[in-house]
């Protein structure tokens, strides 16, 4: 017997779904691979709850009134009070890595808070994208990044932006804030600090990818306002680096401590 629409059935640990649309009203439709992705992954049947989120401000607990191949119908029961996102303001400009170093990159850093991340192409980058496949790995990194926020109860996905050279995106960004490039053979360490000044001005760190960062790309850093730093006595893989040196910024200047 199924139980009634309004009674929810609590799994030991509640699913977050994201929905990239806005949570209005009582009843809302999912896709088919969602509701795929609620019955065969996660097992859930009728009358189960998820909580669901719109990385708008909006995240509410929901029950499944109806769930099959097709699609999913789910009623929202209460609302409820997302997590905080983190006040340091991250931005990770990460030299493209092969396809597994990648992903964890992007699962670690939106676990970690991290507010956006460009791929960039540096001199050493080993990967090469044309422009197809680089719209197709785009989307798939924005995947993983909305997995990664619906299993750390983080309510808004991390920024992935279009990779692009680094000169390119060196020009782009905004005057204010911290700017560190990591190289295991600058003289100072990365201890977490930044500038002084406006509290909510971004951090950007640069991580090169397999093979590190070129002295040209180092050149181009440093005329962008770069600061050289290391994170310790041995060299770190570039999936290490990159959530060694968020967590430390986490850790000194946001919500880690």
């Amino acid at each position: 017997m199924k139980p009634p629409p309004d009674t929810i059935t609590r799994p030991g640990r509640i699913p977050r779904l994201y929905l990239d649309e806005e949570i209005i009203g009582h009843d809302l439709c999912i896709t088919s691979k969602q509701a795929h992705y609620l019955r065969q992954v996660l097992r859930l049947k009728p009358g189960h709850a998820v909580t669901i989120f719109d990385g708008r401000g909006h995240e509410c607990l929901a029950s499944i009134t109806k769930l099959s191949r097709d699609g999913a119908e789910l009623r929202v029961m209460s609302t409820t009070a997302p997590i905080p996102e983190s006040g340091l303001r991250v931005s990770l400009l990460q030299a493209i890595a092969k396809s597994e170093a990648m992903d964890l990159i992007v699962q670690k850093a939106t676990e970690l808070g991290v507010h956006e991340i460009t791929p960039v192409i540096t001199e050493f980058c080993v990967v090469k994208l044309d422009e197809e496949r680089a719209e197709r790995r785009l989307e798939h990194w924005r995947r993983v990044a909305q997995s990664a926020c619906e299993q750390s109860g983080r309510h808004t996905p991390t920024l992935i932006e279009a990779p692009q050279p680094l000169a390119a995106c060196l020009a782009g960004l905004p005057p204010a804030g911290t700017r560190l490039a990591l190289d295991p053979y600058a003289e100072s360490v990365y201890r977490g600090g930044r500038a002084q000044g406006d509290a909510t001005a971004p951090l950007h760190l640069l991580i090169g990818p397999e093979g590190g960062l070129s002295e040209r790309d180092l050149h181009l850093a440093a005329r962008a306002g770069f600061t050289r730093a290391r994170l310790g006595p041995r060299i770190l893989r570039v999936e290490t680096a990159s959530m060694a040196a968020c967590a430390i910024a986490q850790a000194y200047w946001g919500d880690l401590g």
